[in-house]
């Protein structure tokens, strides 16, 4: 048995990123992945240039929120460190990120524009518009500070000519939120090479909203 304090956390931020890896919202080593650390204020996140076929918990990297250096590691964090700090400490009913590269939301991405709430669960699991953050280069605090000011009270956000990033209470939670924006960017997408899409009405984006609200408050 491991001897590991931060096994865990570790084994838990794979797992999750091979789903994410699995799922095509990624390939080979690009997005990341971390999550809090239960009764430490440290993060737990993937490495930088590691693929999630040949990935392992040990190689998950443990870093402190507070200094931003890792506690303990084999290898370097993920590049993008500064921006998943920079939304930890913004935003403290976050408790995991998922950052991706998926085709349709990095379509929108590279169009800058923004996922209007088309569908019901955007509301509910979305809070609302999903915003494009302005353009900083990959791994900047400039990046963190502009996802943090675009993400607001939201559960995700698009990066200028990059991806996405969603968060949630936890890992499963950030996960399915990135798994609903590629699937509900994929409608938005093809519905434009036909027609304009349809925005809900105000009385539903109400609604959705109270229903974001309450899952934001409950305890973790």
């Amino acid at each position: 048995m491991s001897n590991d304090r931060f096994q865990a956390d570790r084994e838990s931020v794979l797992f999750h990123s091979k789903r994410m890896w699995e799922a095509g919202l990624v390939v080979a080593s690009a997005g990341n992945v971390s999550a809090r650390v239960s009764g430490h204020n440290a993060i737990a996140i993937t490495p930088t240039s590691v693929s999630y076929d040949v990935m392992t918990a040990d190689q998950v990297v443990v870093v402190s929120l507070d200094s931003g250096l890792p506690i303990e590691s084999k290898v370097r964090p993920s590049g993008e460190l500064p921006t998943h700090l920079a939304v930890y400490r913004h935003r403290q009913d976050v408790g995991a990120v998922v950052h991706t590269h998926a085709p349709y939301v990095s379509t929108l991405s590279v169009l800058r524009r923004p996922l209007p709430p088309i569908i019901d669960e955007m509301i509910v699991y979305f809070g609302g518009t999903i915003e494009v953050a302005d353009y900083a280069f990959t791994g900047t605090d400039d990046l963190g500070a502009n996802v943090v000011g675009a993400l607001g009270d939201r559960a995700g956000v698009l990066l200028s000519n990059h991806g996405n990033l969603c968060v949630g209470s936890d890992l499963a939670e950030a996960l399915h939120v990135a798994l609903t924006m590629e699937s509900t960017a994929r409608i938005y997408v093809e519905s434009l090479r036909t027609g304009d899409p349809v925005v809900l009405p105000e009385e539903s984006l109400k609604a959705g909203r109270a229903m974001y609200e309450k899952r934001r408050r409950r305890p973790r």
